[in-house]
Formats: structure tokens, sequence, C-alpha cells
């Protein structure tokens, strides 16, 4: 299923064209687009927060590349597609490390999730900015993300009405969060957590779960995410499948 190259990129551009229109809507946010290349930055003063893709070996396109994410001022993680590989090399030389094969994953919208409910004693209710305390701390938790951090993040959530927050509940008390950015037909999964205190209880396949029929349900049919080794277990289970890993580079930031 969806095994040439050329379909995985067709998948790629409709998950970064949602991601496109999320970026718009933050203030600092900057899009600049090349053969072959594109800078997403939100304007975070972490790379982590800033995405760069290449997909193309032309040689000229990795410098096009970093000039462009010097002229947003803020550094960039980068991915690489299908024969941008080729710059693995010229990145390392240039001071980033490879942080691995990210997995890009898919669930195309099927009947698996019709008859899906929640366990007795859970819910699920869409968070507003009130939880913001709450979702961050769930963050510094699951992410290990400091105050700065956090403080960047924040900006990113709420940003658009396409933005959507839910929180699994258990006797009152939120034991899962993820994201759902919605555009057309397609829903980015992102910033999925469950609290520490709470993990091995099955609460991120419940609210995963529910999400994915919430969308299915409102008409979506492809539903896009980049997995973490630690959270792809629970995407698999799901019935999501890999399309590719992208492998994923960063460059070490120094305290100015």
């Amino acid at each position: 299923m969806h095994t040439s190259y050329e379909q995985r990129l067709e998948f790629l551009h409709q998950f970064l064209d949602g991601a496109e229109v999320f970026n718009t809507k933050l203030s600092n946010a900057k899009i600049i687009k090349g053969d072959g290349w594109e800078v997403s930055s939100s304007g975070s003063r972490f790379a982590m927060f800033n995405q760069s893709i290449i997909q193309t070996s032309r040689k000229e396109a990795l410098d096009e590349l970093l000039a462009a994410i010097a002229s947003t001022a803020y550094p960039s993680d980068i991915r690489l597609v299908g024969p941008a590989i080729k710059h693995m090399s010229a990145l390392m030389e240039a001071g980033y490390t490879n942080q691995g094969g990210a997995p890009f994953m898919l669930w195309s919208a099927d009947n698996s999730v019709d008859g899906f409910t929640l366990r007795e004693g859970l819910s699920v209710r869409s968070l507003t900015e009130n939880d913001l305390p709450k979702m961050n701390e769930i963050y510094a938790d699951v992410y290990k993300m400091n105050e700065e951090m956090i403080a960047d993040m924040q900006q990113m959530l709420f940003a658009s009405n396409k933005d959507h927050a839910y929180g699994l509940i258990k006797d009152g008390e939120i034991v899962s969060v993820v994201n759902a950015i919605t555009y057309k037909e397609t829903v980015g999964i992102w910033n999925m957590g469950t609290p520490t205190t709470h993990q091995k209880n099955g609460y991120g396949l419940q609210l995963l779960k529910h999400v994915m029929k919430t969308h299915k349900d409102m008409g979506s049919k492809n539903f896009f995410l980049y997995a973490s080794a630690a959270g792809k277990f629970l995407y698999d289970k799901c019935g999501w499948i890999t399309l590719d890993y992208l492998p994923y580079l960063t460059k070490p930031q120094t305290d100015s």
C-alpha cells in the first residue's frame, strides 16, 4: 500500500500544506520555498519548532536552504526526503547531527474505528486556553521541555481555529492530551502526551482512537504525523502505516 516514491511524496505534501496554513497564523512565522526545498519557521528560538525539508539531490539546493534558514534569524531542524539523502555528509560537515530516521506515518480513514467507544470511566473534552497550565505541565513532564521551550510552544497552541486540542479525562483529571490540525480533508496529529504517572494504562490509545473517529466522522480522509520511537508502537496498534523513515538532522545550539 502506498509503496511508490511518488505516492509517499504526495502524502508528504498534503501534510506540509496543512502545516503551512497553520504556521501562517503565527505572528513571527516565515515560510520560504525554493526548488526542491522548504523552510517553515514558527519564529521559535528552538530548532525543534522550526522545520525545514529538502527533497532534491541538486547540489545548490542545500546552500539555498541553509541561506534561507539563516535569513529567518532562527535555527531549524532539517528532514531529508528521497534523493536529498545525498546532502547528509555536507550537513554533518556544517555542524548538523543525524538523529536517525523519523517515521512519517499515515492513517487513511477506514471502518476500523466505527464501533469504538471509550472505556467506562473515561471521557474526552475539547481543551481551551484555560487548560494551558495543565497542558504545559504535561508537556514538560513527557517531552522534558524547559520553561523557555514551553513558552515558545505555548504560542503555537490555539493559534488557529483549525487547531483542535483534546484531553482524556478520568476522575476529573486530564490523563492524556493530543492536538489535531485540520486542513481540507487532512488531519495532522501532534503533541500527543500522557503524564508519566498515568502511562501504561492505555490512555493514549483511547484518546487517539476517539480523535480518529471524531475527525473521520467529520469527513477527514488522511491523517498524518511524525512519530517518535516511543510513540510508534501506539500508532501501529491503532492501524497507522509507516510511509517512510525521513533522516532528521539538528544543529546543537549554543547560548548566546
